[in-house]
């Protein structure tokens, strides 16, 4: 790279420890750092872009630099310094748990919470399937209920005739008389 940058002219930078910034909005800047290390470099980055230091990393290449490291000015003048967020990182371990579940052998027939091409689930895609075929079948189970009712009015066995004869009656009703 040939440090030059609109506003800076090159004279200016002669002799001096200078990194090409490339901050968080992928905007390049020339940054003179005065000190030769890379807590230096973080400083000035903290000061030009206001987001405080601790929570900078600086990246030079496929490198993340240390603070107490010197700034290697060859690798300055040929590679930019991008300016990343620090996350804070769980502890790990689920890329451990993804290999001993693969071991196990255990597979998954569950596949409902994932999405087809469009981008819905597939447990929603197959609710829908089942409340169409439901539907569907509204004719069928509307004829079973009338089917059901019409059995219900069939007329069932015939009425037990009533056994009436006077002489009968009569002779019941003296003989309890009689038994007083």
């Amino acid at each position: 790279h040939t440090p030059t940058a609109p506003g800076l002219p090159l004279e200016s930078m002669v002799g001096k420890t200078v990194a090409e910034l490339v901050d968080l909005s992928n905007r390049t800047r020339w940054v003179e750092v005065e000190g030769g290390r890379v807590s230096d470099l973080r400083a000035r980055a903290s000061a030009l872009t206001g987001i405080p230091a601790p929570l900078l990393r600086l990246a030079c290449g496929a490198r993340d630099l240390s603070d107490a490291a010197p700034l290697d000015v060859a690798q300055l003048a040929a590679l930019p310094v991008r300016l990343l967020l620090r996350l804070e990182g769980g502890k790990g371990g689920f890329g451990a748990m993804l290999r001993s579940s693969g071991k196990q052998g255990v597979k998954t027939t569950d596949f409902d919470a994932c999405r087809d091409l469009n981008g819905r689930r597939l447990r929603h895609v197959n609710a829908e399937a089942r409340l169409r075929e439901w539907e569907a079948g509204a004719a069928e189970r509307e004829r079973k209920k009338q089917e059901l009712a019409a059995s219900r009015k069939a007329p069932g066995p015939p009425p037990i005739e009533r056994f009436d004869d006077d002489a009968y009656d009569d002779m019941l009703e003296a003989a309890r008389e009689g038994a007083r």
